[in-house]
């Protein structure tokens, strides 16, 4: 069976590519066409969407498809080891936030000519990652007392540096500081797991310190 991606995939992919790159306006559907590997301008495109705007709209259901996918990681947990769970849940974040690059790069560029790109982005993507954060939270407090704690802006304290990491390394080409991405996952689990033992919360975990050279 092949795993070559079909045309119209191809289409998507190096559509969400182009309108991250110069804008939805600025990427034309000869360019696109091109780009896929049929020949502009055969009108190729249109054998498979009415427009540019339903392939703009086909890129956004198939990111949204792929998070649900993805997400469904997160119901292994509990793994009955909270650093395992944790460090589950950053390298799961920290993979979803480089594959919705592009896409947000468009919300970016455009955001302000299609506002309805961005309600729907904001309701399908980013709301619902926020409701798994507060999810991840509330599971890592468990059964204590969490009274007088804000969960939502725990949890956007939480995912909101991921976010920094993946933005920052996307700006300037190089990870936030220096620190790879390992070193990162490690230190915020370690923070969460401090977290949690300072909501008198029995972790049961030990951090694994790093292998001598």
């Amino acid at each position: 069976m092949s795993s070559e991606p079909s045309t119209r995939e191809r289409i998507v992919s190096e559509a969400m590519t182009l309108f991250a790159q110069r804008g939805y306006r600025g990427a034309t559907v000869g360019e696109i066409e091109q780009a896929a590997g049929l020949s502009p301008p055969s009108g190729g495109l249109y054998k498979h969407f009415r427009s540019k705007e339903d392939v703009l709209a086909a890129g956004i259901e198939r990111h949204v498809s792929e998070i649900e996918a993805m997400r469904s990681l997160i119901e292994l947990m509990p793994l009955g080891d909270l650093r395992a769970e944790l460090t589950l849940v950053a390298r799961w974040a920290l993979a979803e936030l480089g594959a919705e690059q592009d896409l947000m790069r468009v919300v970016q560029k455009d955001g302000d000519q299609f506002p309805e790109l961005v309600a729907e982005v904001s309701e399908r993507i980013i709301n619902p990652g926020h409701q798994q954060a507060v999810e991840v939270i509330e599971h890592v407090l468990g059964d204590s007392d969490a009274a007088g704690r804000d969960i939502a802006a725990t949890a956007a304290v939480a995912i909101g540096s991921l976010v920094a990491y993946r933005l920052e390394e996307r700006m300037f080409g190089v990870p936030p500081g220096g620190v790879d991405e390992e070193r990162f996952i490690e230190a915020w689990v370690d923070v969460w797991v401090a977290f949690a033992e300072a909501a008198g919360i029995e972790t049961g975990t030990t951090r694994q310190e790093p292998a001598r050279q």
